[in-house]
């Protein structure tokens, strides 16, 4: 499987140049480390299941990606805005 998820959420998630480095790749995973504000922080990338994870230990933070590189369970992406036939 590709790590073209990886990269476009690391492009997407911080401006450019994004800093993602990568400790090793396998056919099943890839592991590294990416600047997120003034830290590196060690990630894991699962290439089969896309599941990003950032740190490590009990403060590790589980992302899905979808295969355009965007985040499955960020939440509601787009606001909804009233409807004009609604009065407020």
């Amino acid at each position: 499987m590709s790590l073209k998820p990886l990269v476009m959420w690391a492009r997407d998630q911080y401006p450019q140049p994004y800093k993602l480095r990568y400790t090793y790749r396998t056919d099943e995973a890839a592991g590294g480390k990416v600047l997120i504000g003034d830290e590196w922080t060690p990630f894991t990338y699962q290439r089969r299941t896309r599941v990003l994870t950032l740190g490590e230990g009990e403060t590790a933070r589980v992302i899905h990606l979808n295969k355009w590189g965007w985040e499955q369970n960020a939440g509601p992406f787009f606001l909804t805005r009233p409807s004009q036939n609604q009065k407020s």
